[in-house]
């Protein structure tokens, strides 16, 4: 039967190299798997694999019949590729909140509170006793201070940290050199149409009977897109009607001032918002507020986000 390794649609670096790392490790446990893809990659990690010299993993627009998979870096269907059931899940590996699985079977499931799936993955080596070539300890590095923005981010643990050290050695990486060169990469719109930049990290939940979608973009020159307000504002109030979605939301997220510029989509978006983020009665929907100190979707606006929905 054939096995599938898979991250998350629109994937983010940490999806990805986490994707091709985890075959790795299934395969010395004699566990035959291809690491596959679910949507194109972005800029920041098409540079990482061609200055690796890795070779991207292919990509699958939907799941083939008789297929089993194991999730990387997620753990909802939403987030998942197209026609994917629970019953073909063999395991899932992931640092982000609980997504509701329910499976007949027992499976893989590791889950930690982490910055990154790559720290979690390679803690799955070091229990194994298994040394990192300068390949794996390249990737898993990239994937620590992508989704860690270089240990900044309010995910970050001193789990991360070590293994960042660690791993950079191995690789012969100065994490703040090479992160500098990730973050210009990631920030290179030049040539993207509005549509791929918008959906380039991009995520649904279910919560209890709500849709929710939160699209995030990371950049160092946020006013690139912050000067194409109007469009954004209309390209997600038509993705909104389109998909049936009850709350999206959409982080315009400065690296480097470590803020991030919040669109309020509707009414609805709003009243959610100024609970959770204790924003003025006056905010309109169609405004932007800048939530100092907020670069992690998962830790610091999506939780709060929920907890607001649900009162």
């Amino acid at each position: 039967m054939k096995k599938l390794v898979i991250g998350h649609k629109s994937p983010d670096t940490d999806s990805v190299v986490s994707t091709i790392v985890f075959n790795s490790y299934l395969k010395k446990k004699g566990i035959e798997a291809e690491a596959v893809l679910s949507d194109k990659i972005n800029r920041e990690t098409k540079f990482v694999l061609n200055f690796l010299k890795v070779k991207e993993p292919r990509l699958i627009k939907k799941a083939p019949v008789g297929t089993k998979f194991y999730l990387v870096d997620h753990g909802e269907l939403s987030q998942s590729v197209l026609g994917l059931k629970e019953e073909d899940i063999l395991g899932v590996v992931d640092h982000h909140k609980m997504g509701g699985l329910k499976t007949i079977d027992p499976i893989f499931y590791r889950s930690e509170t982490v910055g990154s799936t790559s720290t979690l993955i390679a803690s799955l080596f070091e229990e194994k006793g298994w040394s990192f070539d300068k390949k794996i300890a390249g990737l898993l590095s990239a994937g620590i201070i992508s989704d860690t923005l270089n240990l900044i981010s309010s995910t970050t643990t001193a789990e991360d940290k070590r293994i960042l050290k660690k791993l950079s050695q191995l690789a012969g990486l100065a994490p703040r050199e090479f992160s500098q060169k990730m973050f210009l990469a990631k920030s290179d719109i030049r040539g993207m149409d509005l549509k791929k930049i918008l959906t380039s990290d991009y995520k649904e939940y279910e919560h209890n009977g709500q849709k929710i979608g939160i699209g995030v973009v990371e950049t160092v020159s946020p006013h690139s897109l912050s000067e194409k307000k109007e469009k954004i504002f209309e390209f997600f109030r038509k993705n909104k009607k389109e998909k049936g979605i009850n709350f999206l939301f959409f982080g315009l997220v400065d690296i480097f001032k470590r803020e991030t510029f919040f669109y309020l989509i509707d009414k609805e978006e709003v009243r959610v918002a100024q609970k959770a983020f204790n924003l003025p009665l006056k905010t309109q929907p169609g405004e932007i507020v800048t939530l100092k100190g907020v670069t992690s979707r998962k830790k610091e606006i999506l939780p709060f986000l929920l907890k607001a929905i649900d009162d």
